[in-house]
């Protein structure tokens, strides 16, 4: 059971429908708690740590070394994907729009080939995590 977190740019809500809790039929958890979890308590049980890096990134102004970190942040905190078989691959592609905000383009391709693209779009000092 995976349980969806929705994103609201304020930090992730656990949604439910009908009584029941909403499940997430995707990564989309599993990206936003990766990318946004940050150093806590748990990470010295974790082969995987987690800690800011990806959301000082995305804060950081629009340069050529700022998106090259938040590519880097956001590769090595979704490695653990990769590495236990999740998904066969994780391209990550961060860029500025006219807004002078930084977007971050994930895409996942499972073993089966299919691939899902999700975005991280820096709006309004928040970010936000969708499914695009």
């Amino acid at each position: 059971m995976e349980i969806k977190l929705s994103d609201y740019g304020d930090g992730g809500a656990i949604t439910s429908s009908g009584g029941d809790v909403d499940q997430d039929g995707g990564f989309l958890t599993a990206i936003y708690v990766s990318l946004f979890g940050g150093d806590n308590f748990y990470n010295i049980y974790s082969d995987y740590p987690q800690d800011k890096s990806f959301e000082d990134a995305i804060q950081s102004p629009i340069t050529v070394p700022n998106l090259n970190a938040a590519e880097k942040a956001a590769k090595n905190l979704l490695k653990w994907m990769t590495d236990e078989g999740v998904v066969e691959s994780i391209a990550v592609r961060a860029y500025g729009n006219s807004d002078n905000k930084m977007n971050v383009d994930i895409t996942t391709t499972e073993p089966g080939g299919d691939s899902k693209l999700f975005g991280v779009v820096w709006q309004n000092e928040k970010a936000i995590l969708k499914a695009k």
